[in-house]
């Protein structure tokens, strides 16, 4: 199914995180305007312009701390940016070995990677059709990552945040331990705010299905371990990068409406297994 390709996408995200021996840093020059002091200021925009090879940021190297929008471009193919902190001691190299045995199941992986990495959410982008995701920014170093390339980009967080007001949404999807929590109306096109107040990483895919999917059918095809693509799985998706609990980020949608499959695949700190297998997904309706 195509849900599940967002199975191989987070692992790519883990691999990702990294495929750090084999990672090479991009570079650009650094730069950064702090706003100015006592006054609420706008939320300025980060643009990340993304190939098979680098990742370059408009801002360069550095940032002031403070809510921020990364506009995510793509030069060649698919890519979805995502953003983590690692933990003081935990380093690139102990991460890549860890998620790529906790996509494997293993327990004690998994619950290093869900302690050790701080992950910040991000978005995805291909040729023609950018992304865009807010996140707020404490003081600290970032590594910002291509989950579907080996390339990665180190990012300084300077400075006190300052007032900057949320960026206007107009849905929300609250990611519990093994399920989902949704606003009435959800936009198939505008900003969805996302929150995890669960006790591990979630991220959130937006699948299409045909309208006249239901739950049973869902059920039906989980039962059988997602083997391919079932006949009511649509082309049209969009997808969070993984968020720590207590995080939140902002997507922008720009989706056809209809009904979607919300999903995690986040593997289990307890049985290894991915979150949609325990329960964590839900049909909705985009509009």
């Amino acid at each position: 199914m195509r849900a599940k390709r967002a199975t191989s996408a987070a692992a790519v995200l883990a691999a990702a995180v990294l495929s750090i021996s084999g990672l090479s840093a991009t570079t650009a020059a650094a730069h950064a305007t702090a706003p100015a002091a006592g006054k609420a200021s706008h939320v300025p925009t980060v643009v990340a312009h993304m190939s098979k090879s680098a990742i370059h940021l408009s801002v360069g190297h550095t940032v002031h701390a403070g809510r921020v929008q990364f506009h995510i471009v793509s030069t060649e193919g698919g890519h979805t940016l995502q953003v983590v902190r690692l933990h003081k001691g935990y380093t690139l190299k102990q991460a890549k070995t860890d998620v790529n045995k906790a996509f494997g199941g293993d327990l004690d992986a998994i619950r290093r990677v869900d302690h050790k990495i701080t992950w910040m959410g991000g978005a995805p982008a291909r040729v023609g059709h950018p992304g865009d995701f807010s996140i707020n920014l404490r003081a600290g170093k970032l590594v910002v990552i291509d989950q579907n390339n080996p390339t990665f980009f180190r990012l300084h967080v300077f400075g006190t945040a300052p007032a900057r007001p949320r960026i206007p949404t107009t849905g929300s999807i609250t990611a519990f331990t093994y399920g989902f929590g949704t606003s009435a109306t959800l936009p198939a096109s505008g900003w969805v705010h996302i929150g995890n107040v669960s006790d591990q990483p979630h991220f959130v895919v937006m699948q299409r299905v045909k309208d006249g999917t239901t739950p049973k059918m869902v059920r039906r095809a989980l039962k059988h371990g997602l083997r391919g693509n079932p006949p009511w799985a649509l082309k049209a998706s969009t997808s969070t990068g993984v968020i720590s609990p207590h995080r939140t980020q902002a997507l922008s949608t720009h989706l056809p409406a209809g009904k979607y499959l919300l999903a995690c695949f986040w593997p289990d700190d307890e049985t290894g297994m991915p979150h949609i297998l325990m329960g964590m997904w839900k049909l909705v309706w985009l509009r």
